[in-house]
């Protein structure tokens, strides 16, 4: 396409997928997760493919799959995922329309520094850690949705049919279980918001500086689209008024319009739309001169449209990588990943069906689509309870909310597979954790009062009752309880509940089969000595 059509299609598939992310994204609740999650897009993201497959040294078909049209896609048409399909391209580009439409003096060229943070990420994951979440797009625009958005739209459109007195607003909402019941809090909302917002105000430096200048993903692209076969061509028209080049988001175009750097251009197109003179046009041909070059100073601007990396940065960008990978790797968090010996937080309860910490952390993005999905809004993003590695990674919160015994909706969003699927059935046996009753803050315990909330709200029968000193007591049956953290929510006791769940009950490093196993040795053992006591109250498995 050579006409101004092609800059029209163009933003017609920004809205199109921009929208159909945003109905995904609404969509990933636990009644239609299992239909269309959020997380296909996170699939296409190949810089999440590459990172969390070196990382945990696995192959993951889904990844794979997605990955391979990716890359054929780059190979074809340079960065289109970029100027035609990410979501958060596309908001970056709206963004710069409504806030920034003065023309501002050419910014420093700074591109080649999203080409160092992506040998950092890639030198980081080659030795097990994975950095992807801090600035992957796809990622970061998910988690702060999840995390900043998502809550505060839900408060404001609550507010908004109380205080109009129209419950039309949100009432439908919740019907459908696109909203909660109950209203949603994350953690750190504010430095996720604050991150989210930066990226945006960054523009007021150039337009879609992130996207120029730090993106990751963008640079992992732009290598791949050295090769690209659909190229700019100009013709003789051009009388090198040089408009193009003004006017290019990606800063592609040298100052004359002749060459255009295949690594940099995102392929919107506004070039050819603009061009008073037709001059340009795209057909089948090999990339102009400007292809990715290296060079041995420290120059990071370069000569007609070529781009010089210095090998001096490229050299810090990857110890930069190591020594991200020796932290992450050296906090209380990794010890415990690899030695299984609780050194973390005794509140680090992930998941059910996540992997053992070692494998989670090297597949988990920090995505929050797990923590979007959740309908008691359990999960949580971790802060130090997992370590520095294990930074924004989900954690179960009982206190804030249970993990529903029939709800099997976190693996189906993830996209790489750090929490495994099961089902409701094998959900039973899935262990994350273990409740411990506090006697000095227990009611029943410490008062003597009548409290039955945590056996009736738990749903594996793991409680039991003894007589003490005359006395019916609570106790936890160890063997049964799999952590799920309800009777921590429910707890009348305030503020710190008296029964509280604990990681050490944790048999992630268990086959399920082996989880299975244990449940139910154990339960015929409980029912043996049952029998034997008759001050024990029976109760069915």
């Amino acid at each position: 396409m050579s006409r101004p059509r092609a800059a029209t299609v163009r933003w017609v598939s920004q809205a199109l997928f921009l929208a159909a992310y945003l109905a995904l994204f609404g969509l990933t609740v636990q009644r239609f997760s299992g239909a269309a999650p959020v997380s296909e897009f996170l699939k296409l993201d190949l810089l999440v493919a590459v990172v969390a497959q070196v990382a945990s040294r696995t192959l993951i078909p889904e990844l794979v799959v997605f990955g391979a049209a990716i890359v054929v896609l780059t190979l074809v048409a340079g960065r289109a995922f970029c100027g035609w399909i990410c979501p958060l391209g596309s908001l970056i580009d709206l963004s710069d329309w409504l806030w920034f439409r003065r023309r501002r003096p050419k910014p420093r060229d700074l591109r080649p520094f999203k080409y160092y943070l992506l040998v950092g990420v890639l030198v980081s994951a080659l030795v097990g850690a994975s950095a992807t979440f801090l600035l992957d797009p796809i990622v970061l625009l998910t988690r702060s949705l999840t995390i900043a958005v998502f809550p505060a739209a839900q408060l404001g459109l609550r507010s908004a049919s109380e205080t109009l007195q129209a419950p039309f607003l949100y009432q439908p909402l919740e019907w459908k279980g696109l909203v909660p019941e109950t209203q949603v809090y994350f953690a750190m909302n504010w430095l996720v918001l604050a991150i989210f917002a930066a990226v945006f105000a960054l523009s007021a430096w150039g337009r879609r500086f992130w996207c120029r200048n730090l993106c990751p993903l963008g640079a992992l692209l732009g290598l791949l689209s050295r090769a690209r076969l659909l190229n700019k061509r100009v013709m003789e028209a051009c009388n090198q008024c040089g408009r193009c080049a003004l006017e290019c988001r990606g800063q592609a175009i040298t100052c004359d319009g002749q060459i255009t750097n295949p690594s940099e251009c995102v392929d919107c197109y506004h070039c050819v739309a603009i061009c008073p003179t037709r001059a340009l046009d795209v057909r089948l041909a090999r990339p102009a001169p400007g292809a990715l070059a290296s060079a041995g100073d420290d120059s990071t601007s370069g000569r007609e449209g070529r781009l010089d990396l210095s090998r001096r940065r490229l050299m810090q960008a990857a110890a930069l990588g190591l020594g991200w990978a020796a932290v992450v790797k050296t906090s209380p968090g990794a010890k415990q990943a690899v030695t299984g010996v609780q050194t973390a937080s005794d509140a680090l309860l992930r998941p059910p069906g996540a992997l053992p910490e070692a494998a989670f952390l090297d597949r988990c993005i920090r995505c929050g689509a797990c923590l979007k999905v959740c309908p008691t809004n359990a999960l949580h993003p971790a802060l130090q309870e997992a370590g520095f590695e294990g930074f924004w990674s989900p954690i179960l919160v009982p206190r804030i909310g249970g993990c529903v015994q029939g709800c099997v909706a976190c693996p189906q969003v993830c996209p790489t597979g750090a929490i495994q699927p099961f089902t409701a059935e094998e959900k039973k046996a899935l262990f994350i954790g273990t409740a411990r009753i506090d006697r000095s803050a227990c009611i029943v315990w410490n008062a003597d009062k009548a409290c039955l909330v945590c056996d009736e709200q738990c749903s594996y029968r793991a409680i039991r009752w003894e007589e003490v000193e005359g006395v019916r007591r609570p106790f936890v049956i160890e063997e049964k309880c799999v952590g799920c953290g309800l009777c921590e929510y429910h707890c009348p006791v305030q503020p710190v509940a008296a029964i509280r769940v604990y990681s050490q009950g944790d048999k992630r490093n268990w086959s399920r089969a082996h989880q299975r196993e244990y449940q139910e040795s154990a339960a015929r053992a409980i029912k043996a000595a049952e029998k034997k006591l008759p001050n024990v109250e029976k109760k069915s498995n």
